[in-house]
């Protein structure tokens, strides 16, 4: 949806202000083109959830016959099942009830019994008419089994005298499944009931509360930061900015927030409220869209969510992805709504349209003792200059479109808008004006971070780690010791050959970006292009894959052709839209995956954040997102009183064990290892020279693109793990193609061995570097290219400097590798010298010879000296640091 174009006589202007832009884009047409799509969307949705409705009682029958097979692909299938059911079922009706409990006994069964627990505390507050007695006491069978094996001993006895209770009252029928629930609950009765023996665990939540340099500073233009920090307000021609005000030392927090508001591109990943990430949540019982990790949650979202429930049920507000736009706007009509009734009562009438965005403006603009956010935005004129042409025209349709739905399809003028007495088209011209002003701030001021979580139907650890450490993270100890592969969890035969599979998709003009693989760009936005793609090229869709395998037509040809399309055609092309819309949502945690992981963008709104300037010169702060949500900013230098803080362009993604990829374990893969080449494990060897090269340029430019990336934002898991993955599938490429002892694979290991040193993995990178050197000496080979001996020596280099960096606080590790790496130096040393006498007018090889001779004496001394120090000498230096 939002794709297709509004009619516009000409482009709108940013030189106008919102409400004249606004009123250029409506007309007749427009409206009426809204309105239709709004009931398109309301008729496919309701086709749907009738479908859902037919369905779900064979699905769980299904579902129930399936969980008595002990197959783990089956249990797995089963679980994927139940979760439609759950998510998209309708919630009245006996086969959601049961499903949920359906559900508790599949983790239950799989020792996950904190997240069964949450089932069946969940099934406990359903309503009981939908429960059969049967289903009563197994739920709180099973929860009292659930209690025990949690260390809740005293609830756990609670509920075992209640379960008794019941069980005498009812009349139980004798079936076999009934006799092994009950054996069960008699198996954990004495247990339960051996009071002395049990110890409570008693679980102590751990945050660490972070609190800015010298305190918070509470005033309108900064909130959340130190009192070190101090807003310079715009002055003729110097920008607005924010200043130190005193001296701020290196790796201070200079603020602390959470966000204002955020959103996720991606459904059933997440709690909309505490963006708690886990592996059961429950959806809203009326749009069936919006996800909770409690009924607590939904309880408390449940008043402001009211407003949005329709939007997300028939999928506008997905589509549109305004989840932040229409809850700020929300915010905004309670803070406008004091102004317009102030003015009523003096006596004022609001009739003018015009009169009307003037009143919400001035209001604005007035100063407040308390920072409001939406306030400031509305006060403040963005330029829009500094949008592209694409995004500003995105920005203004949204707006409208928006508009129309919360006239038309919510509660919100009638609450809000009332007093002001303004026809249907004045009325939505000024409520897209707000949103036009407030979509543009969203869209400058908020930040995109990427979240990847493990591929549905993993069993996950419910538990989720706070982080405590302070920002800057330390690179993890165990990385040291670690192969790389393991420690992302690669499969190579997999992996690889996925890998090459989408570089070879990758066009000839490997230099121009395509706008499928933007990065950046949310999963709905990718599936909203394919769908585009499939509609316009009038083929069937049967099921997901259908869509997911599609190939992407030009961007720029899809507008063009939804430009020309008159008003029947963009209502066809929205009804298969919303159709399939539905499909992808009903089943994205099951098939749409990239690189076998699920992801997501977060988009988060800080009113701090957006009043530091970011500039690529001065950057001095970096932020970081902690896993609760909470926004940290750090200095990276000292600052000075009077030096603006500036903040780096990326944001660091501090993950735990839920956030990063963890999917099923693999064997080990240690490089270098060697392909018998009628193994081919992509598939097929191309035959010709130019198709060797093709590849190789592919797999190189994709390379050099991530690593561009890498130095961007040095901690990302995420590029590290795709360039891991990278690495491998070129390295196996050369191998394939190549004699091991052939310069290009060489020089390919050589560039993936510092990679590895250059993140951490010193043993896995010495090891590669160790195996080069062998084949050197075994094969008495003499690498023709100088430039050979020097990427050598420089892994050698990174790799030595690194241990000796360590060495210190990683006094575990042994003096094994880097003495290994000194005898590695000094082999490939003397092969240079040899080479050297036969070249003696080779002048760049005799200064290289005597550059890293020099270096393998400094290295030398340096380690010998530690690993020969005395153990009182070695304790005294450590306790002096």
């Amino acid at each position: 949806m939002r794709r297709i174009p509004l009619y516009i006589a000409a482009d709108p202007s940013p030189e106008d202000s919102e409400y004249e832009t606004m009123t250029s884009v409506m007309c007749p047409r427009n409206l009426i083109e809204c309105e239709l799509f709004l009931k398109i969307l309301r008729k496919e949705t309701d086709a749907v959830f009738k479908y859902f409705a037919r369905n779900a009682d064979s699905c769980l029958t299904i579902s129930k016959e399936c969980l008595k097979m002990k197959d783990t692909d089956v249990m797995k299938m089963t679980l994927q099942n139940l979760n439609e059911i759950i998510c998209r079922g309708p919630t009245d009706s006996i086969a959601f009830v049961d499903a949920i409990l359906a559900r508790s006994v599949v983790y239950l069964k799989n020792y996950e019994h904190e997240i069964a627990c949450n089932d069946l505390l969940y099934y406990e507050s359903l309503p009981v008419a939908l429960k059969t007695t049967e289903g009563i006491i197994f739920s709180e069978i099973y929860l009292c089994v659930c209690l025990y094996l949690l260390r809740k001993y005293q609830p756990a006895r609670d509920k075992l005298a209640y379960v008794k209770k019941l069980i005498d009252k009812a009349a139980l029928p004798e079936n076999s499944e009934m006799a092994s629930v009950l054996n069960l609950l008699k198996i954990y009765e004495d247990k339960i009931n051996q009071e002395s023996r049990n110890v409570e665990l008693c679980k102590k939540t751990v945050r660490k509360f972070f609190e800015p340099f010298l305190g918070y500073k509470f005033c309108r233009k900064i909130p959340y930061a130190s009192k070190a920090c101090k807003y310079v307000p715009k002055s003729g021609d110097n920008d607005a900015a924010v200043l130190a005000s005193s001296d701020i030392p290196k790796g201070e927090i200079v603020l602390v927030e959470d966000p204002a508001l955020f959103q996720f591109s991606a459904p059933f990943l997440n709690c909309s409220l505490c963006e708690t990430h886990q592996e059961l949540l429950y959806t809203c019982e009326d749009c069936r869209y919006k996800t909770y990790c409690s009924k607590a949650c939904f309880d408390s979202d449940a008043i402001v969510h009211k407003f949005e429930c329709l939007g997300y049920r028939i999928g506008l507000l997905p589509m549109l992805e305004a989840t932040m736009l229409f809850r700020l706007f929300l915010q905004a009509a309670e803070y406008i709504f004091p102004a317009i009734f102030d003015f009523t009562m003096d006596g004022g009438v609001i009739n003018n349209p015009r009169e009307a965005w003037n009143l919400i403006l001035e209001h604005a603009e007035e100063e407040d003792e308390e920072y409001h956010i939406v306030g400031d935005f509305l006060a403040t004129r963005l330029d829009y200059k500094r949008l592209t042409k694409e995004q500003y025209r995105d920005v203004v349709f949204t707006a409208f479109r928006l508009a129309v739905f919360i006239y038309n399809d919510t509660d919100l003028i009638d609450k809000y808008f009332n007093l002001m007495i303004l026809e249907k088209i004045d009325m939505i011209n000024v409520i897209a004006a707000v949103l036009l002003r407030l979509s543009a701030h969203l869209l400058l001021n908020s930040h995109r971070h990427e979240l990847w979580y493990p591929r549905c139907g993993e069993f996950l650890n419910g538990a989720r780690v706070e982080l405590v450490t302070t920002f800057p993270p330390r690179m993890p100890s165990e990385r040291i010791t670690a192969n790389a592969f393991t420690y992302y969890k690669i499969n190579p035969f997999t992996d690889f050959v996925e890998c090459y599979k989408n570089v070879k998709k990758t066009p000839e003009n490997a230099g121009n970006s395509d706008a499928s693989t933007t990065k950046g760009e949310s999963p709905l936005v990718h599936f909203e292009n394919k769908l585009y793609s499939i509609c316009l090229k009038n083929r069937d869709v049967d099921c997901i894959e259908d869509i997911l395998n599609a190939e992407i037509l030009p961007m720029q040809l899809v507008d063009k052709i939804l430009e020309d399309f008159s008003t029947p055609k963009r209502c066809q092309m929205l009804k298969n839209i919303a159709k399939y819309f539905h499909l992808y949502i009903h089943q994205y945690i099951n098939n749409f995956t990239v690189n076998n992981r699920i992801y997501q963008l977060k988009s988060s709104l800080c009113a701090t954040l957006k009043t530091f300037k970011r500039s690529c010169k001065t950057e001095n702060v970096k932020v970081a997102l902690l896993p609760n949500g909470q926004i940290l900013g750090v200095t990276l230098d000292q600052v000075n009183a009077g030096v603006e803080l500036v903040l780096c362009c990326d944001m660091i993604n501090q993950h735990d064990q839920n956030l990063t990829s963890e999917r099923a374990q693999f064997q080990d893969f240690k490089f270098p290892s060697t392909i018998n080449n009628e193994i081919n494990i992509f598939g097929e060897i191309p035959k010709k020279s130019s198709e060797l090269l093709r590849y190789h340029k592919l797999l190189t430019h994709q390379i050099n693109n991530k690593v561009s990336f890498l130095k961007s934002s040095p901690k990302d898991l995420k590029v590290q793990h795709d360039l891991m993955t990278l690495y491998g599938t070129y390295n196996s490429f050369l191998t394939l193609h190549f004699p091991e002892t052939h310069e290009m694979c060489l020089l390919g290991v050589l560039k993936f061995s510092l990679f590895l040193a250059t993140i951490g993995f010193l043993q896995h990178s010495s090891d590669i570097i160790f195996h080069v050197i062998e084949l050197i000496e075994l094969n008495d080979i003499y690498l023709k290219d100088i430039g050979l001996y020097r990427q050598v020596f420089c892994v050698i280099q990174k790799n030595v400097e690194q241990y000796i960096d360590i060495m210190i606080d990683s006094q575990e590790l042994g003096s094994e590798y880097p003495e290994m790496l000194l005898l590695s130096c000094a082999c490939l040393l003397k092969r240079l010298m040899r080479h050297t006498e036969k070249l003696l007018d080779d002048e760049e090889a005799s200064r290289l010879y005597m550059e890293f001779s020099t270096y393998h004496i400094k290295w030398k001394t340096i380690l010998n000296s530690y690993i020969l120090m005395p153990p009182g000498l070695r304790k005294y230096l450590l306790e002096s640091k």
